[in-house]
């Protein structure tokens, strides 16, 4: 039996889509396996994609609310729940990388039963460093680690640099729906419509340089709008950041969409698309979908990113996320190069299927956790 895990899981973000893509793999194959999660707030904005695979017939253990909040608690007992249930064999699979103060327990836990432990890192560890007094268990339950998971290539030598950990870092790609089976017609411009897909965060996603940049390439001449898709606690801040500089008109913010159903018509109504991040993890969903859909990309070299467009022109140009003047002429040289028919749609969907589709991350997946598979995972 294999258990997806995770301690931690929202309404809808990467990590969600991701336990979504895996579950209906697994599903699919009639591979045996079972959810086990812990929701924030589940019954105040239970989470649409367990919902989904509860209705394919998928066995979802969902924590129960603890009254108070109590969020120790509730990751607590999740794992005795989970010491319950395994058995000698058992894999327990963590589509995110544990809670450190709780981690060298969960990972002790599930050998305590015979069991093994795989852990996918949501971001690379540069950005998961852990205070003390957790980082020197948490470095500990690594290296007891029985599969250690990086979904990018760049990031692999962190796991030495931050964690000390010196045994193999297995790169799997993250698991993702393929929703478009061919590229999406781009639209006719000018204007040149540049599209956003996400939360709305500053600290993480930059998106007030972003906005700088914006307004620069709109005081070059260039008749192009942009377009937020995504909402968060920023919105009102990135709203009056546009009033002030200027260009509120060209500058429109769509609220939350629906990940399941919006993305075509999205897709289709804008030329290029950012992603110009202060961090992130491995490739981001947001990314791979725009390979399978064949948009073009201005994206910063955080995280798994470069895994993507380093070396790969023809699928998006990769530029710094402090300098407003340099995305500014990234975004003006895509553009361009979109005027021009330099950008082939059909190129950049031959990334994606060169190393990004469900079946690479599948295949990397299952010969991790096992390596000499047999029929179950054949």
């Amino acid at each position: 039996m294999i258990y997806l895990y995770s301690d931690i899981l929202t309404q809808a973000g990467g990590i969600e889509t991701y336990l979504h893509a895996l579950a209906t793999k697994l599903h699919k194959e009639d591979i045996p396996f079972r959810v086990a999660v812990s929701e924030q707030r589940p019954e105040e904005a239970p989470c649409a994609s367990l919902d989904d695979l509860e209705e394919k017939g998928v066995d979802v253990y969902r924590q129960p609310y603890v009254p108070g909040d109590r969020w120790r608690v509730r990751k607590c007992l999740l794992m005795a729940w989970l010491w319950w249930q395994l058995e000698p064999g058992d894999w327990v699979y963590c589509v995110r990388q544990p809670i450190p103060d709780l981690y060298l327990n969960l990972v002790r836990l599930v050998h305590n039963r015979g069991a093994k432990i795989a852990a996918s890192w949501t971001f690379a560890p540069e950005f998961l460093v852990p205070d003390p007094p957790y980082h020197t268990s948490f470095c500990q339950a690594v290296e007891e680690t029985d599969a250690v998971i990086s979904v990018s290539e760049c990031t692999t030598h962190q796991f030495e640099e931050v964690y000390g950990y010196k045994g193999p870092v297995e790169v799997v790609r993250y698991h993702n729906l393929q929703l478009f089976d061919e590229p999406v017609p781009l639209p006719k411009g000018p204007p040149w419509r540049i599209g956003y897909m996400g939360r709305l965060s500053i600290e993480q996603k930059n998106l007030d340089t972003l906005l700088q940049a914006f307004t620069q390439l709109r005081r070059s001449g260039l008749q192009a709008e942009f377009h937020f898709y995504g909402d968060g606690s920023d919105e009102d801040a990135l709203q009056e950041q546009a009033r002030k500089l200027g260009i509120a008109e060209a500058v429109e913010f769509h609220g939350r969409y629906d990940h399941r159903t919006d993305l075509p018509d999205i897709i289709a109504n804008n030329h290029v698309f950012t992603y110009t991040s202060n961090y992130e993890g491995g490739p981001c969903f947001t990314l791979l979908e725009l390979l399978q859909a064949g948009r073009y990309v201005v994206a910063s070299p955080v995280g798994g990113i470069p895994d993507i467009y380093e070396g790969h022109p023809e699928a998006g140009l990769l530029v710094e996320p402090d300098d407003p003047s340099a995305i500014s002429d990234t975004l003006e040289t895509s553009i361009e190069r979109l005027r021009s028919d330099q950008i082939e749609p059909e190129a950049i969907r031959n990334r994606y299927l060169d190393e990004f589709d469900m079946a690479a991350a599948h295949a990397d997946w299952k010969t991790t956790l096992f390596p000499e598979a047999d029929s179950r995972v054949a």
